[in-house]
C-alpha cells in the first residue's frame, strides 16, 4: 500500500514511517522540515510543503492509497485538515487515519485530565474543530485519540476502544511506537470506518 504520512517529522510520524516500512508499505513523507529526515531511510519519497497549501498536499498524496495525518502544535490544525480532505476528494483517495487526543473527552484521571485540558486548550480547540470537519466529510475516515504519549519502546500491549468518554482505569499513556502500530494496522481494517477510538496501554 502507498501511504502519505502528513506530519512525518513529528515524533509519532517518525515512528509511523519506521513501522510502516516493516509492514512493506510504500511511504511518502510530507513535511515542512525535510532536513529532519535526511538520515532516515524509513520512507520512499520526501515531499516538502505546507499543509495549508492545496497544491502541496495534492502533490504529496498523488498516487497514494491512504493518508495518515498527524497534525499538532501551533499549526492551523482545522485548516490543514480541511485542505487534506478537499485534496483527497479531488484525487479520489478515500482512506484517512487522523490522530487526535484522548484529552478531548477524557474524564480520568480527573485532576490530570482537567489540568492538561487547560494547558493544551488551544490545540484541543483546533483538534475538536478538525474532528468535526472530518465527521462531516464523505471519506472512509478513522480518528484515533491516544492517551499521554512517551518515547518508550513498543510493548505490543495496547488497548483500543470506541469513544466512551475515556478509559475507566490506567495506565493513561502509550508509546509513540505502539501508537504507530495501531495507526498503520488500522489501514487493514475496513470495520473501523467512520469511528473514533481511544488508545492506551493495556491494564497494569
Amino acid at each position: 500500500m502507498r501511504i502519505t504520512v502528513i506530519g512525518s517529522t513529528s515524533p509519532t510520524g517518525l515512528e509511523v514511517l519506521k513501522y510502516g516500512k516493516t509492514r512493506g508499505h510504500k511511504l511518502i513523507a510530507f513535511t515542512r522540515r525535510p532536513q529532519l529526515l535526511s538520515m532516515d531511510q524509513s520512507f520512499d519519497k520526501i515531499v516538502t510543503g505546507d499543509g495549508l497549501h492545496k497544491s502541496d498536499v495534492l502533490h504529496a498524496i498523488d498516487g497514494s492509497d491512504a493518508v495518515i495525518a498527524i497534525i499538532g502544535g501551533k499549526t492551523d490544525i482545522a485548516g490543514v485538515t480541511e485542505t487534506i480532505i478537499r485534496s483527497m476528494q479531488e484525487r479520489k483517495i478515500r482512506r484517512l487515519i487522523f490522530v487526535s487526543s484522548y484529552l478531548l473527552e477524557a474524564k480520568r484521571p480527573r485532576i490530570f485530565a482537567s489540568l492538561a485540558r487547560w494547558i493544551f486548550r488551544q490545540e484541543l480547540t483546533e483538534l475538536d474543530k478538525a474532528e468535526k470537519i472530518i465527521q462531516e466529510c464523505d471519506l472512509d475516515w478513522s480518528i484515533y485519540r491516544p492517551a499521554q504519549l512517551n518515547n518508550d519502546p513498543s510493548t505490543g500491549e495496547i488497548r483500543v476502544q470506541e469513544q466512551r468518554h475515556g478509559f475507566a482505569s490506567g495506565p493513561y499513556q502509550i508509546s509513540r511506537a505502539d501508537l504507530a502500530k495501531v495507526l498503520v494496522d488500522a489501514l487493514d481494517n475496513n470495520a473501523n470506518f467512520r469511528k473514533i477510538y481511544c488508545v492506551t496501554w493495556s491494564k497494569e
